[in-house]
């Protein structure tokens, strides 16, 4: 085996410096909801079972949104060391489809919060956990808006607009949510639902300080006007191809996720408030494999419209050695550190001790999230959307949901089974789709 294969110092110092600030934008983006939930956990484990729940049925319906936004960072980075103008097009384009998935998913919250008891939490969950996902609802605008700015400047290879971004509204939301979540300064009292109007304000800071950069920043060439112009059918019709298939990918894995905790307020609040704060935890650590995965995508996005077939490779296999050994070095850290974590976010004795035996599952769980997370980036940058879809239905609907009900409701293994489950998902998940990277590469190459 050669070593160079998967270390090339000149590759692994292009992702690091491409992918930190995304890293780092993501790690804030998660800081915000771990702040949220351990201010709010000052409340009690009620409120905090119902933000949980809240919150994992809110990206139920975004998630697919999200997944097509996903695919205009690679396209752009594909485009803009060739055609200026096309790329002004894809802009366009990308900001149109930004408004139509964004009012689709607004229809789908509304729904989705008209008919809450159809998710079976108990009735003091649901009392507490309405008023605050209508608020978290109309966050959805601000939202995609700021992902959607946000794939045009890292298609620019420019990442570091959506870090400073989320760090400035990390601060902004914490500041928000000590006033309105306990009455400071003046205001009201709000508890929970203040948490919403925090998260609300926060992402309309985050999407305005995003546009005003691209408009302001010579190398994107951002008009006002490209809201509506230069929206080429064409450019359309690409971005929804490839983003409806990895909107599929997204809502497959986040909607097995979203079933797991749907199942542990089955199971009880307790367990709920537990799964909230090992998934939480998890997310932090997910956040590093998803960020290199944006550089490797944006990376393979690059060589691969240039047909640079074995640069593809290269780059993919040492975007996934650098993620392997970031996820294992987290995987560490959870077993050894696992009861101090988790008492950052309750002191409540049961949350605590089912929380802590999640957190040994989550060390394995996190590291394959990790390497699932390179691969789906990879084949978004190669423009292989469709497999992948298929691979994330099979792995985690006809695997991981049927499995996390038998092990952890019918055997009644309760959180310990789900999570078994759901690790399983991920372990199939990062291995097909890898190998999906290295078939593809080397067909090319040889071809």
């Amino acid at each position: 085996m050669q070593l160079s294969r998967y270390y090339n110092r000149s590759i692994v110092s292009s992702l690091i410096k491409l992918g930190a600030p995304v890293v780092a934008g993501n790690i804030g983006l998660v800081l915000m909801g771990l702040i949220d939930n351990a201010m709010v956990g000052e409340l009690g484990y009620l409120p905090l079972a119902a933000a949980g729940i809240s919150n994992t049925v809110y990206f139920i319906a975004t998630i697919f949104g999200i997944g097509v936004l996903m695919v205009f960072s690679a396209n752009i980075a594909a485009e803009q060391t060739k055609d200026r103008p096309k790329t002004e097009s894809l802009i366009g384009a990308s900001l149109f489809i930004n408004w139509l998935v964004a009012l689709f998913t607004f229809g789908v919250l509304l729904l989705l919060h008209h008919f809450f008891e159809v998710f079976q939490q108990t009735e003091a969950i649901n009392a507490e956990a309405r008023p605050y996902f209508r608020i978290v609802a109309c966050s959805v605008f601000p939202m995609f808006l700021y992902l959607t700015l946000k794939s045009v400047a890292d298609g620019h290879n420019l990442t570091k607009a959506a870090m400073n971004a989320t760090f400035l509204a990390l601060g902004l939301n914490a500041f928000l949510n000590w006033v309105l979540i306990f009455g400071n300064l003046g205001f009201k009292a709000y508890g929970l639902v203040g948490a919403g109007y925090a998260t609300l304000i926060g992402r309309c800071f985050m999407a305005i300080y995003v546009l005003v950069y691209c408009i302001r920043k010579p190398e994107i060439r951002f008009k006002i006007s490209t809201f509506w112009t230069r929206l080429y059918r064409k450019h359309i019709l690409t971005l929804l191809k490839l983003g409806i298939p990895s909107g599929g990918q997204f809502f497959f894995e986040v909607s097995a996720f979203a079933g797991a905790a749907i199942m542990a307020g089955w199971i009880g609040e307790k367990d709920l408030a537990a799964h909230t704060i090992a998934i939480q935890l998890a997310s932090i650590t997910y956040m590093f494999g998803s960020g290199l995965g944006v550089a490797g995508m944006i990376k393979t996005g690059e060589t691969w419209a240039q047909k640079k077939y074995k640069k593809t490779l290269e780059i993919g296999r040492n975007t996934t050695a650098l993620v392997s050994a970031f996820m294992a070095l987290f995987a560490l850290v959870f077993v050894v550190f696992r009861v101090p974590l988790v008492r950052i976010f309750s002191d409540d004795a049961m949350v605590i001790e089912i929380a802590s035996n999640l957190m040994i599952l989550a060390a394995l769980f996190q590291f394959f999230d990790g390497l699932q997370a390179v691969s789906l980036g990879l084949l978004r940058g190669m423009n292989d959307t469709k497999i992948p879809s298929l691979i994330t239905l099979v792995v985690y609907w006809a695997i991981a949901l049927p499995a996390a009900y038998i092990l952890g409701i019918v055997w009644k293994l309760d959180m310990v089974g789900i999570w078994i489950a759901l690790t399983l998902a991920l372990i199939l998940a990062s291995l097909f789709l890898y190998r999906r990277f290295l078939t593809l590469s080397k067909e090319r190459i040889t071809s």
